[in-house]
């Protein structure tokens, strides 16, 4: 049996992920969030975390093989005005954890990163070995998280998964933080008939469903203890002209779009190339955008998924 922990088990890629990762037969879960209980319908071991209790982190993290890290604290237009947060909130706990566990027992971390912002301003298809030049705090915090995995293995021989995660969408996320177009739009669709699209809505993204990231990270458990770094993205890269357009042919409502400036935390364009992970997926197939938000869609107006 393999002890997998999640941190971040409560947020939105972190319920698809428990969910995808309980159907594991050889694995033994444990679950940590800032919350106070967990939102598992599985039951999985589940404590709140404090990044500062040194004493607490090794206790917990003692008989772990395998770490899966999705907490963060901002979104990139949050830390724009105020970069600091990133350095606080983020980047500091990130190395005093991996300070604590690379003394552990654990052999393995799996990273989530930020494909949107990570590399900066792009053209063409993007691979992972592309130039990295972000220019938001938020994107360069998290190459620095990347760097300081490296910087793990190098001394500890702590391995690492580095993910760099597309624009992710689908069934449960929380619009409060400010992130996921797809999710807010819907929302603002159903509540208000209408959606702000900052710019032109030439803006160039990629979008892919919540449940296809989890199975994508699910190749941590999979493969052996080595170090690597991957696009999880899907085929689906548009415009959010061309999303809008699609949301039209699957909604019910009328809707307007209304147009403000654009901003300057926003990248304008990325197409990442997702050939790297998809090798060690040979019969995967990606959740088609239209089937997506139609899914989406369906859950809000439900009203089966709770925030």
């Amino acid at each position: 049996m393999k002890n997998v922990a999640i941190i971040g088990s409560n947020g939105f890629i972190g319920r698809h992920l428990t969910e995808r990762l309980s159907r594991e037969k050889n694995l033994n879960l444990f679950l940590f969030g800032r919350s106070e209980s967990s939102v598992s319908k599985d039951a999985h071991p589940y404590k709140k975390i404090d990044f500062n209790n040194n004493e607490q982190l090794r206790k917990d993290f003692k008989d772990v093989d395998t770490v899966y890290y999705l907490a963060s604290e901002t979104i990139p237009a949050s830390s724009w005005d105020t970069p600091m947060i990133e350095i606080e909130k983020n980047l500091v706990p990130f190395i005093n954890f991996l300070e604590i566990i690379s003394k552990l027992k654990v052999k393995k971390i799996a990273f989530v990163s930020s494909a949107g912002t990570v590399y900066g301003t792009t053209n063409g298809k993007v691979p992972e070995d592309f130039n990295k030049a972000p220019f938001s705090p938020y994107g360069i915090t998290k190459l620095a998280m990347e760097n300081f995995l490296n910087y793990y293995r190098v001394k500890y021989n702590l391995q690492f998964d580095v993910y760099r995660v597309s624009n992710v969408y689908g069934e449960g996320q929380n619009i409060g933080k400010g992130l996921g177009i797809i999710n807010t739009f819907l929302e603002k669709i159903i509540k208000e008939s209408s959606v702000k699209v900052f710019g032109d809505g030439q803006t160039i993204r990629n979008y892919i469903y919540v449940k296809d990231v989890a199975e994508l990270l699910s190749l941590t458990i999979r493969t052996p203890d080595t170090s690597d770094v991957y696009n999880v993205s899907s085929n689906s890269t548009l415009s959010i002209n061309e999303l809008i357009k699609i949301m039209k042919e699957v909604v019910a409502e009328d809707f307007k779009v209304n147009h403000e400036g654009g901003r300057q935390s926003d990248n304008s364009y990325i197409d990442l190339d997702n050939t790297k992970i998809l090798k060690n997926f040979s019969d995967f197939r990606f959740i088609e955008i239209k089937q997506g938000i139609t899914k989406t869609y369906a859950a809000l107006k439900s009203g089966m998924v709770k925030h």
